[in-house]
């Protein structure tokens, strides 16, 4: 958790939080440098000029009138709104958003943020999207959910809702990114998923202060958040226009992995994925790719392995797992062997998948994570 801080602390990081004409790469550089807002403040000539992107009149208007800005919100608001502000020495700031050259210095945040323990992934997309689409998104976010990761997206309509969905289905937490201040209910066709991201133990997670109102231009600004928070980025669906290409091209210069679903060739949400995988992004089609990628640093995952006698399963559930071992199976072909009466079989399958021996995939098929012998 952040430290205790004293209203002229919090003052400092808001005053720092503003100033719009700095810019977001020089504060983020200047917090690097000095650590923080009042370090900043004291600091001389020489020392400001350690750090890159100055020109002559910011630094000048940095020196003249610096330190007696307004803060971008007044402290007291935060209260109020019941906003907790995260800043960026606090042990709780996402640390791969530490990482990004224009991280932002504050957050403003209602609910519970966690990237110590797990590993996160942005899943984003069309708002445009098609119900495949959307059923691929929530069905990729509950399986890379279940398998340890945080799922970030944007909490726009279309894909990101159903990411958002497919998290809170795993009962895991999933941290929406926004474009106005979180206490800003936007769009509001989404005001029950904010809700149940917030009870589901997730948060609402924004550079903007509270009261902020959604800007069209806030939203490319707030993609460097959502890819820079997570050490990977998948997109299901985008248009050639689509702002998720965005978010895949800052994850990529921000060193990240990018995945993306092809989609269908003659559709035009499949524009932008087929566009990412021909400049090299991971073509993907099953959510047991990024988890295999990622495997070392999923703790569940991890656990599963060491697990190799699997004593704890019985002789009908390791048969199972050996049907499921080679390639994903519908129920239909489980049923059409024989082996499976249906009833039986759907409990022997949920059972499973909740204790995390197989993963669901799309279309209603199923594969182990690991063989059994």
């Amino acid at each position: 958790m952040a430290e205790a801080r004293s209203l002229a602390e919090i003052r400092s990081w808001l005053q720092f939080a503003g100033m719009p004409w700095l810019g977001a790469t020089i504060k983020a550089g200047l917090i690097k440098r000095f650590g923080s807002p009042a370090r900043v403040f004291s600091a001389g000539r020489g020392e400001l000029l350690q750090v890159k992107g100055w020109d002559n009149n910011r630094l000048e208007r940095f020196l003249a009138d610096g330190s007696h800005e307004e803060p971008v919100c007044p402290p007291e608001l935060l209260e109020q709104k019941q906003v907790r502000l995260v800043c960026f020495s606090d042990p709780d700031y996402p640390p791969l958003l530490r990482e990004i050259p224009d991280s932002p210095v504050v957050l403003f945040c209602i609910g519970k943020i966690d990237f110590q323990s797990a590993p996160s992934i942005a899943i984003v997309g069309a708002r445009n999207g098609t119900q495949l689409g959307y059923d691929i998104a929530r069905e990729f976010s509950c399986a890379l959910a279940r398998a340890g990761f945080v799922v970030v997206s944007g909490l726009a309509l279309g894909i990101d809702t159903y990411a958002h969905r497919g998290a809170i289905e795993a009962k895991s937490q999933t941290i929406a990114v926004l474009g106005n201040g979180p206490d800003i209910v936007y769009p509001r066709a989404n005001q029950r998923i904010r809700e149940r991201i917030l009870q589901n133990g997730g948060a609402l997670v924004s550079e903007y202060h509270p009261g902020v109102i959604a800007r069209p231009w806030h939203f490319p600004v707030r993609n460097r958040i959502i890819s820079g928070m997570c050490l990977a980025t998948l997109v299901v669906e985008a248009s050639s226009r689509s702002g998720s290409l965005i978010t895949a091209r800052l994850a990529a210069e921000q060193n990240r992995e990018v995945f993306a679903i092809p989609g269908n060739i003659r559709s035009s949400v499949a524009e932008g994925t087929l566009a990412l995988i021909q400049e090299g992004a991971n073509l993907v089609t099953d959510p047991a790719e990024i988890i295999d990628y990622f495997a070392d640093l999923l703790p569940q995952k991890k656990k599963l392995e060491n697990n190799s006698d699997m004593d704890d399963l019985s002789d009908e559930e390791k048969k199972l797992l050996r049907d499921l071992s080679m390639q994903p199976r519908t129920i239909d072909s489980l049923l059409e062997t024989g082996s499976y009466k249906r009833d039986r079989l759907f409990s022997l399958l949920l059972t499973l998948e909740m204790r995390d021996y197989l993963i669901k995939l799309p279309g209603n098929s199923y594969l182990a994570r690991k063989n059994v012998a």
